[in-house]
């Protein structure tokens, strides 16, 4: 069952997407913490989405990173700087 508003395909996109971020951030987080076996991520798959508006003048549903990160490399910095304040400092502001 799609969440409204979005096609089983662009929900299997988008999860796609977010867990080649989460590898790419485990990897980094494994460097400093080897046990962990996952991420913490505060952005649901949805705001993994971006409505643009392109030729013939239609709006397209594209999977890309968050609103509020520049880009994918921040996205995963940010990823293993929450990951690592919850394993290691037990917090997360």
């Amino acid at each position: 069952m799609a969440i409204y508003g979005y096609s089983e395909k662009d929900l299997k996109d988008a999860a796609e997407f977010r867990s080649q971020i989460h590898k790419e951030a485990l990897a980094k987080v494994r460097k400093t913490v080897p046990g962990i076996n996952s991420v913490i991520d505060r952005n649901p798959v949805e705001s993994y989405f971006t409505n643009v508006w392109d030729y013939p003048g239609a709006w397209y549903l594209m999977v890309s990173i968050p609103d509020g990160f520049r880009s994918r490399a921040e996205l995963v910095d940010s990823i293993v700087r929450d990951t690592l304040r919850r394993y290691v400092n037990g917090e997360l502001n």
